[in-house]
């Protein structure tokens, strides 16, 4: 009888030193759909220099330049949220996120003399889901050098 409450006391002891680590295995799942905010800077070059940069069927100036392009998709997913025992901060586990449509910007470089060159930009291609929550800002910076061509035949 004493062997079999030792046991049992041993067992009360220990079991909460170990809860706390299952703890934060077991915290569950949430579903998440919101707007993520996705920035651009896309510094464009050209071979040679001093074309002009449109995006879209607006200028934005002429190489070399820098265009900032923006857009807030909808993104969904599951996040587990775990509180740090240390001092409370919260760390965010993402599984399944992606998103719902896609957000794209054509950019083009023009010079007399050269071919017309364009690039499409699809901002969700450029900022993977797989690790990003909704209502935050996610910024990232490329460079396009566009080659221009001399034209062939004079302009129609």
């Amino acid at each position: 009888m004493k062997v079999n409450v030792f046991f049992l006391i041993l067992a009360v002891v220990i079991a909460p030193g170990c809860a706390a680590t299952e703890e934060e295995a077991w915290n569950p799942w949430c579903d998440f759909r919101g707007y993520c905010r996705l920035k651009l800077s896309v510094q464009v070059q050209s071979k040679p220099d001093g074309a002009q940069v449109y995006l879209g069927e607006e200028l934005m100036g002429v190489t070399p330049c820098t265009v900032v392009v923006e857009a807030a998709p909808v993104i969904t997913g599951q996040k587990q949220i775990i509180t740090s025992p240390v001092d409370g901060s919260r760390h965010y586990f993402i599984r399944d996120s992606s998103y719902r449509g896609q957000t794209s910007y054509t950019i083009w470089v023009a010079k007399d003399g050269y071919e017309p060159l364009s690039h499409t930009i699809v901002m969700e291609e450029m900022f993977p889901a797989e690790a990003l929550l909704h209502d935050k800002l996610y910024e990232k910076s490329v460079t396009m050098i566009f080659e221009l061509e001399e034209r062939r035949s004079p302009p129609p």
